[in-house]
């Protein structure tokens, strides 16, 4: 089989941390055990990658080679594209998510995955290749149900590994300087988003809490390269 994985860090595989930085381990991820199983990969995924523009860089470098069998998609949070897109690059927000608005945090981020997604079907409409989404930092949101391009969901794979009684929040709230930033910009009252979002905040802190406790996530943050063996057992059986 030939995959075209796509994503954050997740896509990346296993990470450590030294000196206060991260840093991905060679050899750990689901393009390494998907190859130790015969099969070809092309990985694009980043780390701190947002979902918008790793589809748009999945667009274009499918036009110079399509010939895969699955796009495989590392789900992460949404609110990346609010300051990589909507901020850094006002063009490209205004042509691609032009109806944003931040008043509602939520509604907000149902509309950039509604976009994604739409985006994400058109990839899989012009090439013929169908999608399988993993929900790693952020779940899959239910309006992915709209669309076909998603033969296969793991709808938070967060959630299996940490055994979570509860659907993870669309933002993990990871990166508090971020989200100030985000803040700033749209001239929304940090105490007040903090008032609107305090369930969110104290899922966070659960999953935060647990993924410490964890020893499929040796840096925390990411699971393990055992992890990522049996994800890839787990998608040829999907498949």
């Amino acid at each position: 089989m030939k995959f075209f994985i796509l994503g954050d860090s997740w896509g990346v595989g296993e990470w450590t941390k030294k000196s206060g930085r991260f840093e991905s381990i060679p050899n750990t991820g689901l393009d390494y055990h998907f190859t130790q199983l015969g099969h070809t990969v092309t990985n694009i995924s980043a780390g701190s990658a947002g979902n918008f523009g790793q589809l748009r860089h999945a667009y274009w470098t499918l036009k110079e080679n399509a010939n895969y069998d699955y796009i495989i998609w590392f789900h992460t949070e949404s609110m990346r594209d609010i300051e990589e897109i909507l901020i850094n690059d006002p063009d490209e927000g205004q042509q691609y998510f032009s109806d944003f608005d931040i008043s509602n945090l939520d509604i907000g981020l149902d509309y950039l995955d509604f976009k994604n997604y739409k985006y994400a079907q058109t990839i899989a409409d012009e090439y013929n290749i169908p999608f399988i989404v993993i929900g790693g930092q952020c779940p899959v949101n239910p309006i992915i149900n709209q669309f076909s391009f998603a033969q296969h969901i793991i709808h938070s794979w967060l959630a299996e590994l940490l055994e979570l009684n509860f659907i993870p929040p669309k933002n993990t709230f990871f990166s508090w300087d971020k989200i100030k930033r985000i803040l700033d910009h749209y001239g929304v009252d940090e105490k007040e988003f903090i008032i609107n979002n305090i369930d969110q905040l104290d899922c966070t802190k659960v999953i935060q809490e647990l993924a410490v406790k964890s020893l499929l996530f040796p840096d925390n943050c990411h699971p393990s390269s055992e992890c990522f063996k049996q994800l890839a057992q787990r998608i040829i059986e999907m498949i």
